[in-house]
């Protein structure tokens, strides 16, 4: 292997090839003039080439490693290392396996149970142990006189829920939101001034549960509104019902880049916990991926995540100007990744479409890819419907009743469908079955 060490405007960047899974970059202090001199004066064994604005040393690994470590073994000459994470062993693509689609019907009726609960999107569910689920909805219908009446309605922006059984269909559920001093019903997580928050994902790791936060503001533009970031939240008793939890706001990094951690799922794999994430201001909504070692999450301790920068650089630190790099185009801004236990694939399922839309599923044999092209899996019943938002598809891969259960969310572009329509904007279940 060839390397070269190249100065330009005053700053060396070297490259340290060592060899197996890890990398180590060291940026030197050093200035160009130094090492010129050095090199002229023959205190420096190497060949190089010289322009108005540039140096560059030639040689193979061998070559250049004594030289310059000789040359740079000085106090202050190196900065601190960044530790670059090549991706996990070369894997072969896999295609996302068969499953045939159905709605079903008997468990839509858990969300069609409580008379003040009276309808939601968003619906991401987290595996709490012991046949305990909890949902997260984003804005939601309350009914205070339990009516089941959205004409004496309000909309919150957030609610939660614990399901108790793991089949949906015969399994109890119970919805959780705040209440003002006014007996007004109020966002489970709070608004802060004028921002407000939707639930993403989250996790539970032993005995602590981290759920992500998706921060929006309002706009005169597009829908209406904007992500504005992402926030952490900790629930230091999730055994608890939701009204006694005890929650820690987590310090958590920004990103420039605007991609909502956590808000397309959130996923334990081998020994990381991983947090997935669209693009918010890109329509093509690519992928990206953070994780976290597991013990640094139970901790609370999300400021260091490494991302993904493709197979060339794999996993770099969050302070690294390494550019990161997108799992896959065309995901959506909601969506589910899990590790299918029966094929041992990563399934990825979402959407394609904006109002009517399809499910898609796609896959990968680790989570770094190769991922497969997304596979047509079903095409639901309002599709054909006017006005009709079809959105938020989900796999919820805990629940039983089918080999894999997911949700979708539907909306209309005519709000007053909302008020005429009692079965409009509710989460609505589908089993899937494997191909045999």
């Amino acid at each position: 292997m060839v390397v070269q060490a190249m100065w330009k405007t005053g700053l060396v960047v070297m490259l340290a090839v060592l060899g197996g899974c890890v990398v180590t970059v060291s940026p030197t202090i050093s200035e160009s003039d130094s090492m010129l001199a050095a090199l002229r004066a023959g205190d420096v064994r190497l060949a190089y080439t010289e322009s108005e604005n540039q140096l560059i040393l030639h040689g193979t690994t061998e070559d250049l490693r004594p030289v310059l470590s000789a040359y740079f073994d000085r106090k202050g000459a190196l900065g601190d290392a960044e530790t670059w994470r090549r991706t996990e062993e070369t894997t072969l693509p896999v295609s996302a396996p068969c499953f045939e689609p159905s709605a079903w019907h008997e468990a839509d009726q858990l969300f069609h149970r409580d008379p003040h609960w009276i309808g939601a999107d968003g619906a991401f569910s987290i595996d709490l142990g012991d046949d305990r689920t909890l949902w997260l909805f984003a804005d939601t219908w309350i009914d205070p006189s339990g009516k089941r009446a959205r004409k004496n309605g309000v909309i919150i922006r957030n609610s939660v829920a614990i399901q108790t059984g793991t089949d949906p269909s015969n399994a109890t559920i119970e919805f959780f939101w705040d209440t003002k001093a006014d007996n007004r019903p109020e966002a489970f997580f709070a608004r802060e001034d004028d921002r407000w928050y939707w639930p993403g994902h989250g996790i539970r790791v032993d005995d602590r549960l981290v759920l992500f936060l998706n921060r929006l503001r309002s706009t005169d533009t597009g829908l209406g509104f904007q992500s504005d970031g992402w926030n952490a939240v900790m629930i230091m008793n999730p055994d608890d019902d939701p009204s006694s939890w005890q929650m820690k706001e987590l310090q958590s990094p920004s990103n420039q880049l605007g991609i909502i951690v956590g808000f397309a799922s959130v996923l334990e794999w081998r020994e990381h916990i991983y947090a997935f994430g669209s693009q918010s201001t890109v329509k093509s909504h690519p992928i990206y991926v953070a994780r976290w070692p597991l013990e640094k999450v139970r901790q609370g301790d999300m400021m260091a995540p490494e991302w993904w920068a493709g197979t060339d650089f794999g996993w770099v630190a969050n302070v690294s100007s390494t550019p990161r790099w997108p799992l896959f185009q065309n995901g959506q801004s909601e969506m589910t990744i899990h590790l299918d236990e029966v094929t041992g694939r990563i399934l990825a399922l979402h959407t394609r479409g904006f109002g009517p839309a399809d499910i898609l599923m796609r896959a990968a044999p680790a989570i770094a890819g190769p991922w497969s092209a997304p596979r047509m899996l079903y095409r639901p019943p309002e599709y054909y419907k006017p006005n009709i938002m079809i959105y938020a598809a989900k796999s919820h891969p805990q629940l039983t009743g089918s080999d894999l259960v997911l949700t979708y969310a539907t909306n209309s572009f005519d709000f007053g469908e909302h008020l005429t329509n009692p079965l409009s904007y509710y989460p609505r279940f589908v089993r899937l079955t494997r191909c045999e």
